[in-house]
């Protein structure tokens, strides 16, 4: 039987949590954004496109617009899209690789894709982007300046997300702060919207060919080239990109379905502490249940809404709008069911769908 007082006592867990989450990210260091140096090694920037012709209107002007003093090829790698992704990347002028035959076995999309870009570029730093980005002038030639002066194989960035609505803007934030109070430098998670790595590493570890049956393949890469002892970094680079990650609610929902059963899997025993964040910032609807069913005092409802609120005010913030850090209980119960359903569909191997595949 539901105990609703204990069910609203664990809202108060996400606070300590909380201040976990927020220590984490703000252990990541910020990428300093410099002025250009006078040269820069060779560069590819690759870009996997699968129906992505809206994005790649917004991405390759401002790729095309970026501030960098040494050879760069932007290539984009059509994955059999249905809209019109290849003519938008043949209007912008910049190299189409389009892939033809069928996905192969025990390879995902997006890694597969990936990959062929690798295999056709020319740089001596590749650097894979997500086609929802957006680039500034100098933040691509900040990371390659960072990386080398750092001497590290590859690096990683954590950028700016920017949201539909304050639905998904309050999912996000919430799932954001569930994995950062679970993440440990242990975890060597990159990123996939911006990974730059050296090519030389990229042949020698295998690259996304060694990962390519993954479903979070960018987390399965940083582990995998860390076991191989490559020197990688992440960091926070807001002020380099920003994203928009999903184009609808329904699209963030099975986003939220591959997050959530792919990221326990490299979290290990800290996923206890991503599950326990979020059930307890989901925790004041219970409360809420309990007062409408006469088993709990009213007192308790705005008591744990605003703790929760208050948990995930940094993360608001961040997306500029502390407003919706009131709506945190709903934002977990949205990460929790999404998280569920693809942990279900997981072990039943059913997969998850994801623009017109299942992963």
């Amino acid at each position: 039987m539901l105990n609703y007082r204990r069910s609203a006592l664990l809202t108060f867990l996400a606070i300590p949590l909380g201040i976990l989450a927020e220590r984490n990210f703000r252990k990541l260091p910020r990428l300093p954004v410099s002025r250009v140096p006078s040269y820069q090694p060779s560069l590819s920037i690759i870009i996997p496109a699968r129906d992505e012709a809206h994005n790649l209107g917004v991405i390759l002007p401002s790729l095309l617009n970026i501030d960098y003093p040494g050879e760069q090829q932007i290539l984009v790698v059509d994955d059999h899209s249905s809209d019109n992704s290849a003519q938008v990347a043949e209007t912008f002028g910049v190299q189409l690789l389009s892939l033809v035959e069928d996905l192969p076995q025990n390879w995902k999309g997006k890694p597969y894709t990936c990959h062929q870009g690798a295999m056709v570029a020319k740089g001596e730093w590749l650097l894979f982007t997500d086609a929802d980005t957006i680039h500034s002038r100098l933040g691509i030639s900040s990371a390659v300046a960072y990386a080398v002066a750092n001497k590290l194989d590859g690096l990683s960035l954590f950028i700016k997300h920017q949201n539909l609505s304050w639905i998904d803007g309050i999912t996000l934030d919430v799932a954001f702060a569930g994995l950062f109070s679970g993440w440990s430098a242990a975890n060597h998670m990159l990123n996939g919207q911006f990974i730059l790595v050296r090519r030389e590493v990229y042949f020698d570890s295998g690259g996304f060919a060694a990962v390519g049956n993954e479903v979070l393949e960018d987390v399965a890469l940083g582990n995998w080239l860390q076991s191989r002892g490559y020197r990688l970094q992440l960091l926070a680079g807001d002020q380099v990109a920003r994203v928009h990650m999903y184009a609808s609610q329904k699209q963030m929902f099975y986003g939220l379905t591959r997050l959530g059963a792919g990221s326990l899997r490299w979290q290990g025993l800290r996923a206890v502490l991503t599950a326990l964040h979020i059930t307890a910032i989901m925790s004041p609807l219970v409360a809420l249940l309990g007062g409408l069913l006469g088993k709990l005092s009213w007192f308790w409802v705005p008591a744990t809404w605003s703790v929760s609120s208050l948990s995930i005010l940094p993360w608001s913030r961040r997306s500029a709008n502390s407003f919706q850090a009131l709506f945190a209980p709903l934002g977990a119960l949205i990460v929790l069911v999404a998280s569920l359903f693809g942990l279900i569909n997981r072990l039943s191997r059913k997969g998850i769908p994801w623009k017109g595949r299942r992963v």
